[in-house]
């Protein structure tokens, strides 16, 4: 039933609604909406450019500068799929100019543009609900888990997350309506499986889908079930995943030592060993389900479920269940609950566990409650107004502390972090020119200084600390695979090559053999501004003597 037939039905209804029917109404309406959409955009635009720098950024930021010269995995130590190097190497070329780490945080700016947009296209296909689909982008843009580093760094948390959510959207559509083109079924393959090329954790979402493929819609005979559904998912899936099986296929050992062998032996081991660096580090099941517990039952995501239940108890009502109109299939409900439960079940699988590993099922609950709120019928949809309005305003006042300060980025008042990174990998190559050091490798934790003036650095210390710090850990067998230096290594290295400047400061533990070499080989220490981060303040020491030629 549309609005005009429900006020045709209902006169006191129409009496009621006349500014909702005055067009000057609607379109300020319109023209308010779009604004608060432009300042919460705005808002997640500063709070990612005024995010403070994290350590994982070292190994997803460096190889967007220099995958050009080099390779993954074969010259540099890299351990996750591929593709998200990838997308920040476009994203650079692309942003570059602007900085290494500017053009890698615009990358997830569109990443949280993509995924707001898909999932309000998804829910609107879904539910049919305007008001449904507003709701839906405005939760994604105001979830406070993606507020922190799982949203807000430049790494791979975020980005496999709009591609898994547009592969389950489009098979979603296509179920509901019952028509299975060809063309979308085969996007939805290829978004899973380009989803699973940026972060591995992302396969949680193919089983549900793959699984409903053979088996829904029931009414389909099998055999066209497998020509219409499955078929094109599998194609979709297999094109996309064809980059990961040259590279499997290629060296199977070297690739699987990165992918699958780090994650499970050394990172495992290192992480036991260093426990108390971390005092809230998730090793056992008990902590990780109190971290779980944290993210999933709390501000946005706790309303999204309120959301769901208000609308799962209108479509089942007393008032509902006396309207005589066909029920939509359960079918998509159970695909998304089958997702819900592999990507909450994936979740829990690495060790330890952090934050960012939790935030996949979040994407889903706007999704459910479009499918729930299709359920209910039209007679009553008019209820889910107050809801909806009620719902999306708490997701903004609840996100009001995270992103209000960072509109201060946004508008130029604060200084953003890629231009501090940038302003101090400058300042770092202006010390080494002015002292006549205008060749030769920085070696350091954070590469990202050296390499947003163009510096060199050592392929051992390419992507950061993530290498040297597992090499006490890591069988022989498989540090064959790795290129990397440890601690008892990196003066070897150093003695083939001497670096240009050390730049140390962040991390004194396993920074010590780098910087009792340093001053052991008379390495000059200098003072160099806007080399501070959340780590520390950057110390540099400079090549002594003659400078390198």
């Amino acid at each position: 039933m549309s609005l005009t037939e429900h006020y045709k039905s209902d006169p006191s209804a129409s009496q009621s609604s006349n500014t909702i029917d005055d067009p000057v109404a609607r379109r300020m309406g319109q023209t308010a909406l779009t604004i608060g959409f432009v300042v919460l955009l705005a808002a997640v635009y500063g709070r990612l450019m005024g995010y403070g720098l994290r350590r994982d950024e070292m190994m997803f930021v460096p190889p967007a500068r220099f995958l050009g010269d080099l390779q993954l995995y074969q010259d540099v130590f890299y351990n996750h799929v591929p593709y998200s190097a990838w997308y920040f190497r476009g994203f650079n070329l692309i942003f570059g100019a602007g900085g290494l780490l500017f053009s890698a945080r615009m990358g997830i700016f569109a990443a949280w543009l993509f995924l707001a947009g898909i999932t309000s296209w998804i829910t609107l296909r879904l539910s049919g609900s305007t008001r449904m689909a507003v709701f839906a982008a405005v939760a994604t843009l105001t979830c406070h888990p993606l507020m922190n580093e799982p949203g807000m760094a430049a790494s791979n948390n975020l980005l496999q997350l709009p591609f898994a959510l547009a592969g389950l959207g489009l098979f979603l559509i296509e179920l509901q309506e019952n028509k299975f083109r060809w063309a979308r079924l085969f996007a939805s393959g290829l978004c899973l499986s380009i989803a699973t090329g940026m972060k591995v954790s992302a396969v949680a979402f193919i089983p549900p889908v793959a699984i409903a493929a053979f088996l829904l819609p029931a009414a389909l005979p099998f055999a066209q079930r497998i020509r219409r559904v499955a078929l094109p998912i599998l194609l979709g899936g297999m094109l996309g995943a064809v980059p990961l099986f040259i590279l499997l296929f290629t060296d199977p050992q070297l690739f699987l030592a990165h992918i699958v062998k780090f994650h499970t032996g050394p990172h495992v081991a290192y992480w036991e060993a260093n426990r108390l660096t971390e005092p809230d580090l998730a090793l056992g099941l008990g902590s990780k389900a109190q971290l779980a517990y944290g993210i999933w039952l709390e501000g946005v995501p706790l309303i999204t479920g309120f959301v769901i239940l208000c609308f799962g108890w209108m479509a089942f009502s007393e008032n509902a269940l006396e309207t005589p109109e066909n029920q939509p299939s359960l079918g998509p409900v159970v695909v998304v609950l089958g997702t819900l439960l592999t990507t909450a079940l994936m979740s829990f699988l690495p060790t330890p566990g952090f934050s960012q590993y939790y935030v996949a099922p979040l994407i889903l609950l706007p999704i459910l409650a479009a499918l729930m709120l299709n359920r209910v019928p039209k007679a009553v949809q008019q209820q889910s107004r107050p809801v909806l309005a009620a719902a999306a305003l708490l997701c903004v006042l609840t996100a009001l502390p995270w992103l209000g300060p960072d509109l201060r980025t946004t508008l130029g008042a604060g200084s953003s972090t890629p231009h501090r990174m940038n302003s101090g990998g400058r300042a770092l190559e202006a010390v080494m020119s002015d002292r006549g050091i205008v060749n030769g490798k920085v070696a350091t934790f954070l590469p990202i200084y050296p390499l947003e003036a163009g510096l060199d650095v050592y392929p051992e210390l390419a992507t950061g600390q993530f290498a040297y710090r597992i090499a006490p850990y890591t069988d022989p067998e498989l540090a064959k695979h790795y290129v990397m230096a440890g601690a008892d290594e990196i003066t070897s290295v150093f003695d083939k090559e001497p670096p240009a400047a050390f730049l140390l400061g962040y991390e004194p533990t396993l920074e010590e053999p780098l910087l009792r070499y340093a001053i052991s080989k008379g390495y000059r220490k200098v003072s160099v501004d806007g080399l501070n981060n959340r780590y520390g303040e950057g110390r540099v020491y400079l090549q002594p003597g003659e400078s390198i030629q």
